[in-house]
């Protein structure tokens, strides 16, 4: 099978020192954007179905909830895939990232009728197992780099992973509303050392998803 390796980014953090690595793996990179402009967050997956991506990754910054005991204190990284949140907490991350649909420009209602949401429906389910092993890869990575807390693979309901019919996986890389976590995430050791183990991760776990594909295929 011949299979055109392409793995998304957006959201510019660390797009420069990821797009890097891979490109240098051999992977062909689509980033939904280069720079701080807003992209509809339902575009986004639209753009990794026509480059007729292999894996979406969407890179996000967290932010504590005002209401909590210590909202400065909270810190960690923890990677999502699309499906019905459990808790409170991934309920919370996924409002605070679906905030953006405010800003956008409103669409007509094409694709909302019943027959688009239940073919979408089926087009996410056939990839729910693998975004959520992609997460755990993901997860894993980050784990052997990242100074904060593991707060696991999560799921809730983003609205960016919603229309990107491939494993797809939101990472949140930690708190920017936690100082020292801040200072991290927007130094250059820090971003290049989350970068390589994103980049790493997703290489690997796209082999093996190329792999079982093709074995599929000979079947």
């Amino acid at each position: 099978i011949d299979v055109r390796w392409i793995y998304t980014w957006h959201d510019p953090i660390l797009e420069k020192e990821a797009a890097s690595s891979l490109f240098d793996s051999g992977v062909q990179v689509v980033m939904t954007r280069s720079s701080d402009t807003l992209i509809a967050l339902s575009d986004r997956g639209r753009i990794a179905n026509r480059a007729q991506g292999d894996l979406f990754v969407s890179v996000h910054v967290n932010a504590a909830n005002p209401r909590w005991k210590n909202p400065g204190g909270a810190r960690g990284f923890e990677t999502y895939f699309l499906s019905e949140a459990k808790t409170d907490d991934e309920r919370r991350v996924a409002e605070l990232e679906n905030e953006a649909v405010k800003y956008e420009v409103e669409e007509g209602a094409a694709g909302g009728d019943p027959l688009s949401f239940i073919l979408n429906d089926m087009k996410q389910n056939e990839y729910l197992r693998e975004s959520s092993a992609f997460a755990s890869t993901v997860q894993q990575s980050l784990r052997s780099v990242h100074p904060g807390t593991d707060r696991g693979v999560k799921q809730a309901g983003f609205v960016v992973l919603v229309g990107a019919f491939m494993p797809s996986v939101l990472v949140e890389i930690g708190f920017g509303t936690n100082a020292r976590e801040a200072a991290y995430l927007s130094g250059d050791a820090g971003q290049q050392s989350l970068a390589r183990a994103i980049s790493d991760a997703t290489l690997a776990y796209l082999q093996r998803y190329v792999g079982r594909r093709s074995n599929a295929g000979g079947q």
